[in-house]
C-alpha cells in the first residue's frame, strides 16, 4: 500500500507540474490539449512503475556483506543500476521523436510534440528523483508483492484517481466554455 501511494503521488505532482507548465508557456487547453492529456497519464505511469517493479525484483537478491547502507538504499540502487539505463533511454529516444515533431508546420502535431516532449522530460525528472527518494525512505524493505498487497494497490490508486480527476476536468470544461 506504500508503494502504491508513493507511485501514484508522484504521478498526480507530474500531472499537476505539466497543467502548471501549460499556463507557464501559454498553451491553450484546445482540443489537441485534451487529448495529448488523456495520453499523458498513460505515459506518465511507465518510467515510475518500471523503477517500483526493479525495486520489488531487487528483493530476490541479498545486498553484499561490504554494503554498508540501508535495505532500501541497496534495493534502489540495485534497480536503479537494471533498470536505471533503459527508463532514462527510453525518455532520451521519446524527448528528441517529440522535439522533432514539434518543429513541424502542422500546428497539431507541434502542440502535440511539445506536450509530450515536456512529460517525458518531467516523468523522467520526478521517476528518477522523488520516486527514487520515496522508495529509499519509505518503501518496506520486505517488499515483495502479492496478490493482497496488489489488490490494496489498485483500491487507493482507484480512490486517488477518482479523488483527483474532477479537478482537471472542471478546469477542462471551464477552459473550453470561456
Amino acid at each position: 500500500a506504500v508503494v502504491s501511494t508513493q507511485s501514484t503521488g508522484t504521478i498526480i505532482c507530474e500531472i499537476g507540474f505539466v497543467f502548471g507548465c501549460f499556463f507557464l508557456i501559454g498553451l491553450e487547453l484546445g482540443a489537441v490539449e485534451a487529448i495529448s492529456l488523456a495520453i499523458l497519464v498513460g505515459t506518465s505511469v511507465d518510467y515510475c512503475v518500471h523503477l517500483i517493479e526493479g525495486y520489488r525484483l531487487a528483493g530476490k537478491f541479498t545486498p553484499p556483506v561490504t554494503w554498508s547502507g540501508s535495505v532500501r538504499a541497496w534495493r534502489l540502487r540495485h534497480a536503479l543500476n537494471h533498470i536505471g539505463v533503459p527508463i532514462v533511454s527510453s525518455a532520451i529516444t521519446t524527448v528528441l521523436a517529440a522535439a522533432t515533431l514539434s518543429l513541424t508546420q502542422i500546428q497539431m502535431f507541434s502542440r502535440f510534440g511539445k506536450i509530450l516532449a515536456l512529460t517525458m522530460a518531467l516523468s523522467l525528472i520526478y521517476t528518477l528523483f522523488m520516486s527514487g527518494s520515496l522508495l529509499a525512505v519509505f518503501a518496506p524493505t520486505k517488499f515483495t508483492g502479492s496478490r493482497k498487497s496488489s489488490l490494496k494497490g489498485l483500491v487507493i490508486a482507484v480512490i486517488l484517481t477518482c479523488a483527483v480527476t474532477p479537478l482537471p476536468l472542471y478546469l477542462f470544461k471551464e477552459a473550453i466554455i470561456c
